[in-house]
């Protein structure tokens, strides 16, 4: 960070995505999304919402001019729901208001008929139903079977790392500008600009080249804006291209926390065998990722994972699975360390049991 903005934070005059100046015509917007975990959605009445004055326009599923899809590495994720929902705070329709009270009160106006479905919500149970975002992976070194009979000590056990929320201080937000061109200016606190004009030509229609994305500052991200802040980017853009008008979508901090995926939770098995001297001589490892309800990043953190499975450590025989597992969860994302931390807290358990073991000291093994 340069001297000019370290001066502008400290005296409170950077601006963010809710600062900046008013454009004329502004709408707002707010989301109504999945009441449950699982579900089919067979009916949306939209009715008394529409009646409110002041509520421009509803935008559902069957209104998007492009394709309904926002999946950057796998095509799983579509931006507003349609029959199928995932996940509690899926987006299933956009208001669009004169004001954010409005907006607000045109999504408690909606009602959804909703057939529930059995949710899973563990990585466990999620592998054993085939309920899977890609297929398992496995990164090998040596032998580990062979090594097993050269072990003088083997520990073995679960591990279990929970979810994560990155509490950035400026929640996702986005303000679209319809340009002179027919095309489309975003502002937006993205990590991943280029993915933001990707998916929203995507979803509109529009050309790539018509659409220009500006990123001020970012006020806080950690990972978690570098894939989810463009369905809120998508969204504003969708509305503007509609309404051909400028459309501001920005999300309160409880939104936000409930929408919005996390660093993942994992839980994993390990297996680790040294000789009398505590040398580790083989590791087994299998990690359950709970991805949630899509893709996101998931498979590129999985693969993080698997890198760093031995930690800092040298295991001549090393054997590391993932799986990526499909639950009814917001989708889970990057987060500081991309997937690092939790294979180094399965091996830093692993010696600490191997250590009470042996009488000794972590550090000994360490």
């Amino acid at each position: 960070m340069n001297v000019q903005e370290t001066r502008l934070h400290l005296r409170g005059e950077s601006r963010f995505i809710d600062d900046q100046p008013l454009p004329e015509n502004l709408l707002y917007g707010a989301v109504f999304v999945s009441p449950t975990a699982h579900g089919r959605l067979n009916g949306l009445n939209l009715k008394e919402a529409e009646k409110i004055p002041g509520v421009e326009t509803i935008i559902t599923a069957a209104a998007i001019p492009g394709e309904n899809q926002i999946g950057s590495i796998f095509p799983d994720e579509p931006l507003l729901a349609d029959q199928k929902l995932h996940y509690q705070g899926q987006t299933i329709a956009l208001v669009i208001a004169q004001s954010p009270e409005i907006a607000s009160a045109g999504v408690r106006a909606i009602q959804a008929e909703i057939e529930e479905l059995e949710p899973v919500f563990d990585p466990r149970r999620a592998a054993a139903k085939d309920l899977l975002i890609c297929p398992p992976r496995t990164f090998s070194s040596g032998d580990v079977e062979k090594t097993w009979q050269d072990c003088s000590l083997i520990v073995e056990g679960r591990v279990d790392s929970g979810g994560q929320e990155h509490l950035y201080l400026e929640t996702q937000g986005s303000l679209a500008l319809p340009t002179d061109n027919g095309g489309l200016k975003i502002i937006s606190a993205t990590q991943n600009p280029t993915s933001v004009q990707r998916l929203t030509a995507r979803v509109t229609g529009l050309s790539m080249h018509r659409i220009e994305v500006e990123v001020h500052r970012l006020g806080g991200a950690f990972g978690g804006k570098e894939d989810q802040a463009t369905a809120w980017a998508v969204m504003a853009g969708l509305a503007a291209v509609t309404l051909k008008k400028p459309v501001k979508l920005v999300l309160r901090r409880g939104e936000d926390m409930r929408y919005t995926g996390k660093r993942h939770p994992y839980s994993s098995d390990y297996r680790l065998g040294l000789n009398e001297q505590g040398r580790m001589l083989a590791y087994e490892v299998t990690f359950y990722q709970n991805a949630g309800a899509a893709a996101d990043l998931s498979s590129s953190i999985l693969e993080r994972t698997l890198f760093h499975a031995a930690g800092s450590y040298f295991i001549p025989n090393v054997k590391a699975t993932g799986i990526s597992c499909r639950t009814n969860l917001p989708p889970n994302t990057a987060f500081r360390g991309f997937g690092a931390p939790q294979a180094m807290f399965v091996m830093e358990a692993a010696i600490f049991k191997a250590a009470v073991a042996m009488g000794k000291d972590p550090s000994e093994i360490q």
